[in-house]
């Protein structure tokens, strides 16, 4: 008979089968895990009679994960027997499928038969996080089926690892503040730690023995003890960040801390051959956490106490980086604590800032989602799954030293109008504890979508994030949306926004020079105002309350006069009103002159003509431009631009005298403007009283 590709011959005819009972061990394993080791297999045979051949097919709940050789057998199994005085013995084992293992014995039956025969299954891995993804707990089972043998408890599940999560977090200041923190000098633990700013990040055990170094147990074959990876992102191009290269945890003599969750500062001291809790960076390794070196190896420590003070600089690209870290050493009889340190270097605020909420994130490493065993897949290895809190597990919860999320959640309720302006609310976000409190903003439509937007959409600490509901794209009705402040394990707050769109009303989309259309005016100028529904009987346009003289009306256009009364205001709010009502004011920035040229506006003075192709001017004629803009009385030389030749005196510059808000210069085309290119740009200047230039828009110039 052939069974699993091993031959078995089966039972001689009058021979009696043992009757076997299994037993196990249910140690705890990381519910995260995809390669752990789970329990030890027993299986104590007893009576029969003569030579047994027998095989027992082991079937977890989960896939069997140990690595595997170039014909895909299971490695680094321990599969033994204690025969009594059974003789001969021959085991042999291999992977019937990927959650089932077959194991093939024989042996002779000793004398007396009552003497025990234990097989033991030792080394044997399973991917736990398979069961749950990686949240929650859950049992890792055995089914064993045999053939040949009497075994007890045959096709009913037995427990081999009780699954639980072994890896909780904290944080105090997740994405460091972002504010100026010089490089300290020199670069050793204690300076950093008084100088630049941080965050700490906590992790606590979830049952002593889950931070496991290789040497303590986590079966033949093993590449790595428990590691822990740290990844950043967000940082700006200015951002350098630093940690610790060893990690004392709360076993150690004194453990490491930067002053972080109410204990005093220290790089950490170890006492090697304490069984004390410490991790060590591991260099080299890629972002997964495959492979690399730690930078500390516990059998070259000196006996004794060990302090460390080194620091080194986590490589960031984009803004993004990763560091790990090799427990080394532990206690397997406590739940052991440890703080990593993060120092941010900034040379200047702001820190300029990614386009994602600068953060860190924790997993156990290396990452990954492979559930098979392969030849060269690490072990161990982890889901990248979230990791919980530990605040429950430390009893510190309500700590003054973590950030805690305050919102003004009252309901906002805006009203607009269909193609109106914008409606803008503010909502306070305050941090009600310590350290740094990092949010995002995210919104859900209850009607409607993309009316609504947020900003900033993430910060930290007290902001004002503004709440900005557009109309344009609306039909006249009711939207609805929410608005969450998330900041993970700090607080979560909702906001409602409810936006009244009433039937389309007066709107202002754009003002402008008249004759430059740029958006900057000033006092006494010709302008150019755009909208919607503009028109009526009653037309009026103010600016900062000052009344407008309007030259043009229609529905959706008016030109004036700015109102010269503005004097020096560099800003003014615009309202258009007729007797359907008034528009949202519209703001424009003011300076004293803003120049502009119409076109057509250059006037040859020799024959009256346009200037135009048809009617150019000849060099050394004189050309009338025409304008506006210009602070009346004029301050300051005016100066014209003709072609190459740059800051040219006019013979005149002022007002038209026949047109309000009317500019006239005077100036002779220079006899050196060279043939081609024809026409040439013209334009004009006049300073500010800051000295700046204000300069005109460029229009065409034909000459001869």
């Amino acid at each position: 008979m052939l069974v699993g590709g091993f031959s078995w011959a089966g039972l001689v005819l009058g021979q009696t089968i043992p009757s076997c009972i299994p037993s196990n061990t249910t140690p705890q394993v990381h519910v995260e895990g995809l390669s752990e080791r789970v329990g030890d297999l027993t299986i104590t045979c007893t009576g029969g009679s003569g030579l047994v051949q027998g095989s027992v097919f082991l079937t977890l709940n989960t896939n069997i994960t140990n690595k595997q050789d170039d014909s895909g057998l299971p490695l680094n199994l321990a599969v033994s027997t204690n025969p009594g005085s059974a003789s001969p013995v021959g085991t042999t084992v291999r992977l019937y499928s990927s959650s089932t293992l077959l194991v093939v014995a024989s042996y002779t039956v000793p004398t007396p038969a009552s003497q025990p025969v234990v097989f033991s299954v030792k080394g044997l891995r399973a991917a736990p996080g398979m069961l749950s993804n990686g949240v929650g707990s859950s049992t890792v089972t055995l089914t064993l089926v045999s053939v040949g043998l009497n075994m007890a408890g045959a096709g009913f599940p037995l427990p081999i690892a009780l699954a639980t999560t072994s890896l909780l977090t904290s944080n105090i200041g997740n994405g460091i503040p972002c504010v100026e923190s010089p490089l300290p000098s020199p670069l050793d633990f204690s300076t950093f730690a008084t100088t630049t700013s941080s965050s700490t990040i906590r992790l606590t055990e979830g049952f002593p023995g889950g931070f496991a170094p290789k040497e303590a147990g986590l079966g033949a074959g093993a590449d790595t003890g428990t590691r822990i990876i740290v990844r950043f992102s967000g940082y700006g191009s200015n951002a350098r960040i630093f940690v610790p290269d060893n990690i004392v945890g709360s076993s150690g003599t004194v453990s490491t801390s930067a002053g972080g969750y109410g204990t005093t500062v220290s790089s950490g001291s170890f006492t090697a051959g304490g069984n004390q809790l410490l991790f060590s960076r591991v260099n080299g390794a890629d972002a997964n956490g495959i492979g690399g070196s730690a930078v500390t190896t516990i059998a070259y420590l000196p006996p004794g106490t060990n302090q460390f003070t080194s620091v080194s600089e986590v490589p960031l690209s984009g803004g993004a980086g990763y560091v790990l870290y090799e427990v080394l050493d532990g206690n397997t009889n406590l739940k052991e604590i440890a703080q990593i340190p993060v120092f941010l270097v900034v040379p200047q605020t702001p820190c300029g800032l990614a386009i994602s909420p600068p953060s860190f994130t924790v997993n156990l490493a290396p990452v990954s989602n492979v559930s098979v065993g392969t030849s060269t897949d690490a072990i161990p290895r982890y889901l990248p799954v979230a990791i919980g809190s530990d605040c429950q597990a430390n009893n510190d919860c309500s700590a003054s030293y973590f950030p805690l999320l305050s919102v003004d959640s009252t309901p906002i309720q805006l009203v607009g109008s269909a193609q109106g302006n914008a409606k803008t609310a503010a909502v306070q976000i305050s941090n009600a504890g310590g350290g740094v409190l990092p949010f995002k903003v995210t919104i859900a439509y209850l009607t409607g979508a993309n009316w609504l937007t947020a900003s900033p959409a993430f910060g930290q600490n007290n902001t004002a994030v503004y709440l900005t509901a557009d109309p344009s794209a609306l039909a006249v009705g009711i939207y609805g949306a929410t608005v969450t402040i998330d900041s993970g394990a700090f607080g979560t707050a909702t906001v409602s926004v409810t936006f009244t769109v009433g039937a389309a009303g007066i709107k202002i989309t754009g003002l402008a020079n008249a004759a430059s259309f740029k958006s900057v005016l000033s006092p006494g100028a010709y302008a150019a105002l755009f909208g919607v529904n503009l028109a009526g009987k009653n037309v009026t346009v103010t600016f900062n309350g000052l009344q407008a003289s309007l030259v043009y009306t229609s529905a959706t256009q008016i030109n004036l006069i700015v109102p010269a009364a503005l004097g020096s205001a560099v800003a003014a709010d615009v309202v258009v009103a007729t007797e359907a009502g008034k528009s949202d004011p519209f703001k424009v920035t003011l300076q004293p002159s803003s120049p502009g040229i119409f076109n057509p506006g250059i006037v040859n003075f020799t024959d009256g003509a346009t200037n135009d192709s048809n009617h150019p001017v000849a060099r050394g004629d004189i050309v009338l431009i025409f304008g506006t803009g210009l602070a009346i009385p004029v301050t300051g030389q005016v100066t014209v631009n003709i072609g190459n030749q740059t800051n040219l005196i006019p013979q005149f510059a002022g007002a038209q005298g026949s047109f309000p808000a009317l500019q006239q210069i005077n100036i002779a085309v220079p006899q050196t403007i060279p043939a081609a290119p024809n026409p040439v740009p013209l334009s004009f200047c006049v300073p500010l009283p800051n000295s700046a230039l204000a300069c005109s828009n460029v229009v065409n110039l034909y000459i001869k």
